[in-house]
């Protein structure tokens, strides 16, 4: 079997995973850590199944060494910020956050996990220049051709109703690979769907062709 690496998405933590992972009995995973709100953590693993969520999924594509068995994108993207012919999330909207996050990190944080769907969003304990550099990585990153380049199954889920990245994005980064809607779905699939996604993975490591 391969072994797990999951990684999290910006202004979150290796926790987001915590529902997943208790549904996976006899699995071991490796978490990697962005450093937004503890020491950076990137796992050395051989040949792994990548589980990403958002940034997560361009953080894995510039980090993680392939060969890969197989990467399970979630909200996920190869490109962040909108260009031509490309239909991401507009530059500008990027460039208010870092000015914010200098003003009122607490309030950046609370208004954008609350954007994605947290009720009662932790904000504490967060370092505000890795959350300023994660968000030049989501400004600055393509990974397109990486991902092009790529030799690997890929399946890409997204939810129906997530506010941060529409289904035309997701089509946009993963046109020639398998994309599930999740109806009702938005950006914190991992929380909000935990059994359904526990149950896809399970799936997918039983089709694993290593085992």
């Amino acid at each position: 079997m391969s072994s797990l690496v999951f990684i999290h998405g910006w202004g979150m933590g290796p926790e987001l995973w915590s529902p997943i992972i208790s549904r996976l009995p006899g699995v071991t995973p490796r978490l990697a850590d962005l450093g937004f709100r503890g020491a950076p953590d990137k796992p050395v693993v051989s040949n792994p199944l990548v589980i990403a969520h958002s940034l997560g999924v361009m953080w894995a594509i510039r980090h993680l060494p392939l060969p890969w068995a197989g990467l399970v994108s979630i909200s996920g993207f190869t490109r962040f910020t909108r260009s031509d012919h490309f239909p991401g999330v507009a530059p500008l909207l990027l460039e208010q956050m870092k000015f914010r996050l200098r003003e009122n990190m607490n309030g950046v944080l609370d208004r954008f996990l609350r954007r994605c769907g947290m009720t009662h969003p932790i904000i504490q304990g967060f370092d505000q220049d890795m959350l300023s550099q994660g968000l030049e990585w989501l400004s600055d990153w393509d990974t397109r051709a990486q991902f092009s380049r790529m030799d690997c199954p890929v399946l890409a889920i997204c939810g129906a109703s997530d506010p941060i990245i529409t289904e035309s994005h997701s089509r946009a980064c993963f046109s020639s690979n398998p994309l599930i809607i999740v109806k009702g779905g938005g950006h914190l699939i991992p929380l909000t769907h935990a059994d359904w996604l526990a149950s896809h993975i399970a799936a997918t490591l039983e089709g694993d062709g290593s085992t």
